[in-house]
């Protein structure tokens, strides 16, 4: 997990008060100016009248004592374009900032796992929208570079990209779905009925705008680059990779290839739904599994894993063993695809899932164990038909392929090591 937030900056004591500390990180800036940035003083009076009263300094009340007492907070009035530096920020830290949950695997992918061990980790600093905003200001003040990972338009990452921008520090965004308003339709909230197109289209276009504040765009494909370089010119593809620690080790999984066999002659296979925003992606194989449950049912297991709707019931009733398994942190997930023997990777056919990545591809061949997905083109560019997983272009195309692999079970595991080999050399930091 990320460093804490405060490990690796060293600051005064907060005896002195945030405004002085801030200072000693940027002596180039005024002590009125520093106050100026990190609160509305005549706001906060307004709201806090027994603060004015008492003559204290806004951002010393704040910081010492009100965000303790969570008292209502007062953001500055600051610009999208001016600078209070002369210059830009050449050396600090570089800060990386989500409101997602530390387990977010956007957040883990994205953000930490490609930096946490990096040769300069100590100059990485990790924030969750959880941190105190004193304990972020300090971070910023103390940075050269700020990623945002998937901004969102709300008042506190507005203001952490203005407060940059006035102090010179340079802003990255990094994406890892396509959420530009003009896809709204595509996304899965709206296609399984979650949210409305105009709600999600309302609030894609005020996240778009931001985008031209940032100096540069990092994302996870080609497809979101192509769409993104639409808008803006320096955007960077970084596919998401999966550090070696979580891959099984080498003579496990060679293990595993010469004595593995399927316990009372049935594949064990995984569902991952992750959100319930994949409800029409599962749609698209309900018929191929319920017709191989119907004529092959002797012959497989299935689990289902995450926020689906639970399917169990069905699948028993239909005599294939089945189970529903809620949603576990990373570590456990990987552990429970390793007890599996293949794992359903279903998606539509559009736009937005062909600009998705393929974390499940990647977080199964570390397990050993295959995928059988849809033709998107992530998927594509990771699986060879046959060899280190299936492809599928429709339902036909899905039941053929199941009922083949079912009937020829041994090809999962040459297909699970050959996954597990082209992950860990090409996919795995």
């Amino acid at each position: 997990m990320p460093k804490s937030a405060q490990s690796n900056i060293s600051t005064p004591s907060f005896s002195l008060g945030l405004v002085e500390n801030l200072r000693s990180l940027r002596p180039d800036l005024k002590p009125s100016d520093i106050a100026a940035l990190v609160i509305d003083e005549t706001s906060y009076y307004r709201d806090h009248k027994d603060v004015q009263k008492a003559g204290v300094p806004a951002a010393r009340h704040y910081f010492q004592y009100g965000e303790k007492e969570k008292r209502k907070y007062c953001y500055p009035r600051l610009s999208y374009t001016s600078s209070m530096a002369s210059q830009p920020v050449q050396k600090g830290k570089t800060i990386f900032y989500t409101t997602a949950p530390e387990d977010n695997p956007s957040w883990l992918y994205r953000c930490v796992f490609p930096n946490k061990n990096h040769e300069n980790s100590d100059d990485h600093i990790f924030f969750s929208g959880a941190n105190l905003l004193s304990d972020l200001l300090i971070g910023i003040f103390a940075a050269k570079k700020i990623i945002f990972l998937r901004p969102g338009y709300n008042p506190r990452t507005i203001y952490l990209i203005q407060l940059a921008r006035m102090l010179g520090i340079s802003i990255e965004f990094d994406f890892d779905d396509l959420l530009l308003p003009e896809f709204a339709r595509e996304r899965g909230a709206c296609r399984s009925g979650l949210r409305s197109p105009q709600e999600d289209f309302s609030e894609s276009l005020k996240q778009s705008a931001l985008t031209v504040y940032a100096d540069s765009i990092t994302c996870s494909t080609d497809g979101i680059a192509v769409e993104l370089s639409k808008i803006t010119p320096n955007v960077t593809v970084r596919r998401n990779k999966l550090p070696l620690h979580y891959f099984r080790s080498v003579e496990n999984i060679v293990s595993r290839g010469k004595s593995y066999s399927f316990p009372d002659g049935k594949v064990k296979i995984l569902y991952l739904s992750g959100s319930n925003t994949h409800k029409r992606d599962f749609s698209t194989i309900t018929g191929p599994l319920t017709k191989l449950a119907q004529q092959y049912g002797d012959k497989f297991t299935i689990s289902f894993m995450g926020s689906l709707s639970d399917y169990s019931n069905v699948f028993n009733m239909l005599g294939v063993k089945s189970q529903m398994i809620p949603s576990v942190a990373f570590d456990k997930m990987l552990d429970i695809i390793s007890m599996h023997d293949l794992v359903l990777v279903p998606l539509e056919d559009s736009i937005f899932n062909n600009c998705k990545s393929n974390i499940k591809y990647i977080e199964c061949a570390s397990q050993g164990v295959p995928i059988i997905a849809s033709s998107v083109s992530e998927f594509d560019f990771a699986i060879k038909n046959g060899v280190n997983g299936w492809l599928c272009n429709d339902e036909a195309d899905w039941y053929q392929k199941l009922v083949s692999i079912l009937l020829d079970p041994d090809s999962i595991i040459s297909c699970g090591i050959n996954a597990y080999s082209h992950a860990k050399k090409g996919l795995s930091v």
